[in-house]
């Protein structure tokens, strides 16, 4: 062996075999198309839209990228039609309650203004029968009959498309409560003129006539700017019906002793005026923070049935001739009537946390909440005794 030359070295097998396996790694990337290629080897290479402007960039690929103002604070891309709106940072926004429910009028509500609305007409048509003076009761009833026609057939047209939900019912609710209120004010008229002064069926006509027509105007008006549940159409509806029955118990008990029905009917209607207005004036206040389910209205007037009932017992106090008038009763029968309805809204089915969780019915609208719910009873020290402490959540 010469000096001046190394000796030959072989590279192990192991090495070998790792040699083999690069070559034809080497081989097949060679055949794939595109190699050599500018990008050949970056991440989406091969895949579509790959050398496009802005590939790989946030936002490729969706809607209105590449526009002007895309990526720019507050901008949306257009909309997918069937897909909900694209909310920044969150993916596709979920639609809101209100935004799944529909808000179209059911079915019983434009049942209730068909109804509402032939009685409307029938009153007109009398009203304008009795302005031009017509006795005979065949041409006295024409106008009732062809104008309680006409008038559901404008609801039919005022229907389409279908009213949002909550208009049928606060129209309606209008004109009843209007129409009370005009046969509440001929009534006391009525009860307090003299036989010649009293306005009779034309001035009752009159006043009935006009509260409809201004009621109905004013239940549009609602519907339309308050969009209110038709849950408080029927709670406006039923207070004010409460009211005049518990004023007009008021009013006979407390008019004076020893007249008769007749002057004491001077105070009943004063009291059934002043309760209905009040009715009213409450269920409005309460309609701004609390809504009634169904189920609790169904309560209240249960409540007051039963408030009404059991007062009557009472009665049996004023039997014998030195007894006070047994009108007097009727302040008690007011009285426990007016708390058997304040008990019905009280424990009425429903949960006051539902309206603070945003939760809905089965209709769409805030789930209704409970006027009052009692959370806590708890013994209370007082001085020389004890008592009960009652806690809970108003509305």
């Amino acid at each position: 062996m010469s000096p001046l030359r190394e000796p030959r070295r072989r590279l192990p097998r192991a090495a070998l075999a790792g040699v083999a396996v690069a070559l034809a790694s080497g081989v097949a990337t060679a055949q794939q198309p595109g190699y050599g290629q500018p990008g050949y080897g970056q991440p989406g290479y091969g895949q579509p839209g790959y050398g496009q402007p802005g590939y790989g960039q946030p936002g490729y690929g969706q809607p209105g990228y590449g526009q002007p103002g895309y990526g720019q604070p507050g901008y949306a891309p257009p909309a997918t039609p069937g897909y909900p709106p694209y909310s920044p940072g969150y993916g596709y926004a979920q639609p809101y309650p209100s935004q799944q429910r529909s808000r179209a009028r059911s079915d019983g509500e434009i049942g209730a203004l068909y109804a509402v609305s032939a009685a409307y007409g029938g009153g007109m048509g009398a009203w304008f029968s009795s302005e031009v003076g017509l006795d005979d009761p065949g041409l006295f009833l024409i106008a009732p009959a062809l104008l309680g026609v006409a008038a559901p057939v404008g609801v039919y047209f005022l229907d389409e498309p279908a009213l949002p939900r909550g208009m049928p019912a606060a129209i309606a609710a209008g004109m009843v409560i209007g129409a009370g209120e005009g046969v509440g004010i001929a009534s006391y008229q009525y009860v307090t003129a003299s036989e010649d002064d009293a306005w009779g069926f034309r001035g009752l006509s009159r006043a009935t006539a006009l509260g409809a027509t201004l009621g109905g105007a004013a239940g549009f008006a609602s519907g339309y700017y308050l969009e209110p549940s038709p849950r408080s159409s029927v709670f406006a509806t039923s207070a004010v019906a409460w009211g005049a029955a518990i004023g007009s118990m008021y009013g006979y008990g407390a008019s004076s002793a020893g007249i008769g029905y007749g002057l004491a009917n001077d105070s009943a209607s004063l009291g059934g005026l002043v309760g209905y207005n009040l009715g009213l004036a409450a269920a409005a206040g309460l309609s701004t923070v609390w809504v009634p389910s169904w189920d609790g209205l169904a309560w209240m007037w249960g409540g007051a049935g039963i408030g009404a009932a059991v007062s009557l017992p009472v009665f049996l106090f004023y039997a014998g001739e030195d007894a006070p008038p047994a009108k007097r009763g009727l302040i008690f029968m007011g009285t426990t009537t007016a708390l058997g309805l304040a008990a019905g809204a009280v424990f009425a089915p429903g949960s006051a946390a539902d309206g603070a969780l945003g939760r809905r019915d089965e209709d769409g609208a805030p789930s209704a909440r409970r006027l009052a719910v009692v959370t806590s009873v708890m013994p209370m020290a007082l001085p020389g005794g004890a008592g009960l402490s009652v806690g809970g959540v108003l509305f």
